[in-house]
Parts: C-alpha cells; structure tokens; sequence
C-alpha cells in the first residue's frame, strides 16, 4: 500500500505528463486562504486559437483524473491523448481548477463551508485566465464553461451568476437534481436533520453515494487513486449539494446561453430527469440534450465516449469558427 501511495503522490509525477509541453499551472491563494491548483493547457502551437474552455471536475475526484486520458488502475492520468489534448490541437484554450479539498489544491479532502467556494474558485479562472499572458488566452475570444457531474452544477451556478462572462455551458451528467440519490440507504433519514448535522459535525462522512458496477474497470482506478476521495460524502457537503440542486432549479429558468447537456438515462449517480426539465425550463433559444444509450455516469471515459467528444467539439466549432463569406 505505502508503495501505490507513493507511486501515484501527484508530486512525483513529472509535469509534462499532465501539462503536456505547452501547459502550466498556477497556484492562487482563494479569499479563504487555501491554495488553489489552476491549470492552463493553450491551443497547439501553430493553430489559430478559437476559443476557451474553462473545466469543472467532478465529486471525489480531481481535474486530471476527471479530463486527462486514464492509463488504468495504479496508473496517472496523462495529456498526451487526452480529449484537453484534442482540444488544444484543434485551436481551444483550456483551463479549470482543482476544488479546495481536492488533487493539488489545499484543504480537507472533499470538503465545502459553502457550495459557492467551488463556484467562485471556478469563476476566478474564467476572468484571470485571459489576463496572465499565456499564449492563446487571448481576450476577446469566446469562452465556454463545461462541467461533469458536481462540477456540472459549479459550471451552470457560473453562468447564472455571471452569465456576461460565458458564450455557452457544456455539461455531462450534471448534478441538477439529488431527489433519486437521497431515497438511498440512510439518507432519507439523515436528511430533515441535515441542517443540524452540518452545523454540529460538518466534516462527518455519512452519506452514501453508488458504485460504478456498470464499468467495474473505472470504479477500479478511482479506488486504487489515493489522490480521490473514497470515503462517504461529508454532512456539510451533503447539505451543501441539495441546497445548491435547489437554487439551480429555483433559477433555470433564466438561463439564456447555449447550453449542450449529455445525461444517460442509466445514470443513478446523478438524475437524468432534473436535466430533461432544465433543458425544457431553461430560455436559451440554442440548446441541446443529448441522452447517450447504453451509458452509465462517467461519459468521458465510458464506451462511447469517443462520440460524445466529436458532438462537443463540433458544437464549439459551430459557435467560435467565423461564418465564411457568401
């Protein structure tokens, strides 16, 4: 065990593995003084930029692990052959963050005083991201929020909150509604006194959450990764997400930007049905959802995800490449 826990401390792995030749981090101290890990991958070199893409990771994971190409278990998760890769080579910009708690960021281990701590870390990328001079963050170029489960719900809390920052919302098996997840196990009776355990013992780990039984290989190399989190979802956390599911879809409503949401009816992570009424609800006169067959949860990475990769590229190239002339 100690040798695994060694084999994959992120601070052995070598930077150009994750950051590719080109990329970077930045570590930036958030308003609550935790260092927070920020990663910028530029277009290719040579590629005329199109546009950015600022990334959102999901619950018990990192940014790496969730947008970088898995090798396996008790293996890093690498950029070459990436979909950030991919991105880069056909003129995107990419950044995103690790949340407090999570990969090389600071902080307890998958934990939140308040939802909005992943929103605003988030948002700090998305403005500082065009101002550092990095090559390709250029300003004036449109810049896309996208997000996978937890971070879906980060990713659509931006653009509400501002939605002048952000030319559209991309988002995989978001986390829009916890109704499925809290009729599970114990949670039905943890939560009428969810506000009371938050308050009295908020890093508790309590409430469940599923297992990938559907890809046993994926649940593998998320349990031999120590830089995950493996334990049960802590009080406040839990708290913090159903209040966070509820305000988003107390605010849906006023979504007005080009969204393109994926959630597989099989998911029972996250509920596909809170993402087919926000679709519905949402006013965004350019939207699309996207119900991949025969898929689980994580679509990055899952059978098919190959196809979901070309429909989110070709949705960004309809939207940054310039119309050519008549």
């Amino acid at each position: 065990m100690a040798e695994q826990l060694k084999s994959l401390d992120l601070t052995s792995q070598p930077p150009e593995e994750y950051l590719g030749e080109h990329g970077s981090t930045r570590f930036h101290k958030n308003p609550l003084g935790i260092d927070i890990c920020q990663y910028f991958w530029p277009a290719a070199p040579g590629v005329h930029p199109k546009g950015i893409l600022v990334l959102a990771h999901g619950h018990g994971g990192y940014l790496c692990f969730d947008w970088l190409r898995p090798q396996g278990p008790n293996e890093h998760c690498v950029y070459a052959g990436s979909f950030v890769e991919a991105l880069n080579a056909a003129g995107y910009a990419v950044a995103g963050n690790d949340d407090r708690g999570s990969g090389r960021s600071g902080g307890l281990r998958c934990y939140c005083d308040s939802f909005n701590d992943y929103v605003s870390d988030l948002l700090d990328v998305a403005r500082s991201c065009t101002t550092l001079g990095i090559r390709s963050f250029n300003q004036g170029l449109p810049v896309f929020v996208c997000g996978m489960s937890r971070g879906g719900c980060v990713a659509l809390t931006a653009a509400l909150q501002e939605p002048s920052l952000f030319s559209g919302v991309i988002c995989l098996a978001p986390m829009v509604s916890l109704e499925k997840v809290a009729k599970q196990g114990l949670n039905p009776y943890l939560r009428p006194v969810g506000s009371l355990l938050s308050w009295l013992i908020p890093a508790m780990p309590l409430l469940s959450t599923n297992r990938n039984t559907m890809y046993p290989d994926l649940q593998e190399a998320y349990d031999k990764d120590p830089n995950c989190y493996h334990e049960k979802t802590r009080v406040r956390n839990a708290q913090e997400y159903l209040r966070a599911t509820e305000w988003l879809v107390s605010h849906q409503s006023e979504l007005r930007l080009p969204l393109l949401l994926f959630h597989s009816d099989g998911d029972t992570q996250t509920d596909p049905e809170g993402t087919k009424r926000l679709y519905q609800e949402a006013q965004s006169t350019d939207k699309t959802f996207v119900s991949p067959p025969a898929m689980w949860h994580i679509l990055l990475k899952e059978h098919g995800n190959e196809k979901i990769k070309q429909q989110v590229m070709e949705w960004l190239d309809a939207r940054c490449t310039p119309a050519k002339p008549a």
